[in-house]
């Protein structure tokens, strides 16, 4: 399995800019490289030496490989449009579908400064500088960049199974590294407990283990008011026409509702190993956004519930923890009555069965994908 460390670069003006120029460059030679190969020139052979730009050959090696990568997934995007409009046409020949319309895919151009340096080409020094690859004075040459890397990343990285690629990256005007790292899969229990995980947004998860634990995590009220404060602050903002600021609050409100995010999945990975669980299930939640009915109370809650990253949180946690993900069909698990089987709605958060059974809305839902064996594959996208 893959993971990610980020780490903030420590910088002099000298050396910010010689990077910002660095990152522009890269990605004005990939995109020149992606519009030749659209333009029908074959770039399947090209190598570092026909790449042809002011930076190392190690550099323009990775350039070269972004390009042909970019330029495969949008020639796969195109095909898979072309088949997706075959349907549509025949759909519109039905009145009820007139309003369909159809696919078209854009030409890929990369905007944001980036630039990749490949796993051989960098190394992390003993004072936790990263030593990357730049072109200085007409010759290539390794520079060590400061970093803020704390001791656990220092530790995580230098003890790391295997790195993976280095990203140097902007975020809110600052520059980062981000370097990928594989961590060896944890062997599976196969005797244990199992556990279902029902994702919500008033109540932002709720765990029950076959052997009859329940827990409730994180407050889903305080989410929906942290996000209301962090909207009115932005059109408060935006009035005024302060974007600097706008973006601040929004690069904060990601960091809360990540970090809040990560605490949740810390802790039902941290209930399930105390209850030996081998298994967590969860719902797959795809086109829920699309598909669930709304209203403009709670439109807005919907489409910022983060349910894909906190699900995406407790798969990789769990599997560092040996645990197994299973995902499940969601249908009627919130209306289903574990005693009788019957379909009942519940009256917000109170699920009263006809049959006398009552419970926590949620809590039912956990123990339905907890029994269920309708199993669905992979977690994808909403």
């Amino acid at each position: 399995m893959q993971l990610t460390e980020t780490v903030k670069l420590k910088l002099n003006k000298f050396e910010e800019q010689q990077l910002l120029t660095s990152m522009q460059l890269y990605i004005d030679t990939v995109n020149d490289i992606v519009s030749l190969a659209l333009s029908g020139t074959d770039i399947s052979k090209y190598s570092s030496k026909d790449v042809n730009c002011d930076l190392p050959s190690a550099i323009r090696d990775q350039i070269r490989r972004d390009a042909k990568s970019i330029v495969a997934k949008y020639r796969k995007d195109c095909h898979k449009a072309v088949l997706q409009n075959r349907v549509i046409k025949c759909k519109k020949q039905l009145d009820k579908y007139k309003n369909l319309k159809y696919k078209t895919q854009h030409v890929p151009v990369v905007h944001n400064p980036v630039m990749y340096v490949n796993n051989q080409n960098f190394k992390i020094c003993d004072n936790k500088s990263v030593e990357i690859p730049m072109f200085l004075n007409g010759k290539s040459k390794r520079i060590a960049f400061k970093t803020y890397m704390t001791d656990k990343q220092y530790e995580t990285l230098v003890n790391a199974y295997h790195l993976g690629t280095l990203r140097i990256v902007m975020k809110n005007n600052k520059l980062y590294v981000q370097i990928a790292y594989d961590v060896p899969d944890t062997i599976a229990k196969h005797v244990g407990n199992v556990m279902g995980i029902d994702l919500g947004i008033k109540c932002p998860a709720v765990s029950y283990t076959d052997n009859g634990k329940v827990k409730f995590y994180g407050n889903g009220r305080k989410n929906k008011y942290l996000r209301r404060l962090y909207a009115y602050q932005r059109n408060k903002l935006l009035k005024q026409k302060k974007m600097k600021v706008v973006n601040r609050i929004n690069n904060k409100e990601n960091r809360v509702m990540n970090d809040i995010d990560h605490k949740i999945s810390s802790e039902i990975i941290k209930t399930a190993v105390a209850n030996n669980v081998t298994a967590i299930k969860m719902e797959r939640l795809a086109n829920i956004r699309s598909t669930t009915r709304t209203s403009r109370k709670n439109n807005h809650s919907l489409h910022s519930w983060s349910f894909y990253r906190l699900q995406a949180y407790i798969e990789y946690k769990a599997n560092l923890a040996g645990i197994k993900v299973l995902y499940v069909n969601p249908s009627y698990t919130s209306q289903r009555c574990p005693k009788c089987g019957m379909l009942q709605h519940a009256d917000d958060r109170h699920y009263k069965c006809n049959c006398g059974y009552k419970q926590h809305r949620d809590l039912v839902g956990a123990i339905n994908i907890c029994v269920s064996t309708e199993f669905v594959g992979n977690r994808q996208t909403a």
